[in-house]
């Protein structure tokens, strides 16, 4: 993580001229249209947990999913990843939530998530157009396949109960068809694209000039998301997502303009936690 920033630090150092340069004129109706598309992407992050933990036979009411989910996200700012899942079960189980349903949701969710961001990112690969991207990142596209057959019911449920015998859970069968997995992983997709609508704005806030398209901005964001997930350590992946944003970025813009976009959205993403955090506490 220190490492990834110290690359930032010295990539706005070194860029310092252009930077300070540029007209930064802030506009606040971009600003404001993408903090609401960011809390409604924000919203139906929490529905979806909700919809998992419901198909596993224990339905709660919306606002108590909203206030579990956005105060146990909280810990996603502790190093390690297993605080905030710690927390979503602790919150859940005060709500009558057993403990193996809870923690069974958690890990199907991050799944869903994971293997919806690497899908929604390689489908957005054909959309980079004349981007100076190469072949290189075309060869990913083997992992659209590998997405679904990871969805598998069979795998999943192998996946799910080697998770619960980590943690110490009793075994669990789900009875999900493989037709219902790939409809929640359209409902992901569908927050995939609103979270890259909401950069577009957020990034059209600070600079208007030659953005990429929506879809391969979804995309960008959906991987680096995975990439921050994926790096086990680091609080909120913090570090590795700017690094792996500014390296996606950079095919459209200045590696420096890149790195301010990668600060200012990751800015924009704790202010969104810390306001969903608030909502939460208040309901």
């Amino acid at each position: 993580m220190l490492l990834i920033f110290g690359f930032l630090a010295r990539t706005l150092y070194l860029g310092w001229d252009e930077i300070v340069a540029y007209d930064w004129d802030l506009d606040y109706l971009d600003l404001i249209i993408a903090f609401s598309l960011m809390l409604s992407a924000a919203a139906f992050y929490a529905y979806l947990w909700k919809v998992i933990l419901e198909r596993l036979g224990t339905p709660l009411s919306y606002r108590k999913s909203y206030r579990i989910f956005f105060l146990s996200q909280l810990g996603r700012y502790l190093p390690g990843k297993v605080w905030g899942i710690l927390g979503l079960v602790y919150l859940s189980q005060k709500e009558g939530v057993p403990k193996v349903i809870s923690g069974a949701s958690v890990t199907l969710q991050l799944l869903l998530q994971v293997v919806s961001g690497v899908i929604v990112f390689v489908m957005t690969l054909p959309f980079w157009g004349n981007a100076e991207v190469g072949t290189g990142l075309y060869g990913l596209l083997v992992l659209l396949p590998v997405g679904l057959i990871i969805l598998h019911p069979a795998l999943v449920n192998r996946g799910l109960n080697l998770a619960l015998r980590i943690t110490g859970q009793p075994e669990m069968e789900l009875s999900w068809r493989y037709s219902y997995l790939l409809g929640q992983l359209g409902l992901w997709g569908i927050f995939w694209l609103v979270n890259g609508v909401a950069h577009y704005f957020l990034i059209r806030s600070i600079y208007s000039s030659s953005l990429p398209p929506i879809p391969v901005l979804a995309g960008i964001f959906a991987i680096a998301w995975v990439a921050g997930f994926l790096s086990l350590v680091t609080p909120s992946g913090l570090g590795v997502m700017e690094g792996a944003l500014v390296f996606l970025l950079s095919f459209y813009f200045p590696v420096h303009v890149a790195t301010v976009i990668a600060l200012w959205s990751r800015f924009a993403r704790t202010v969104g936690d810390l306001a969903c955090a608030t909502i939460a506490w208040g309901s």
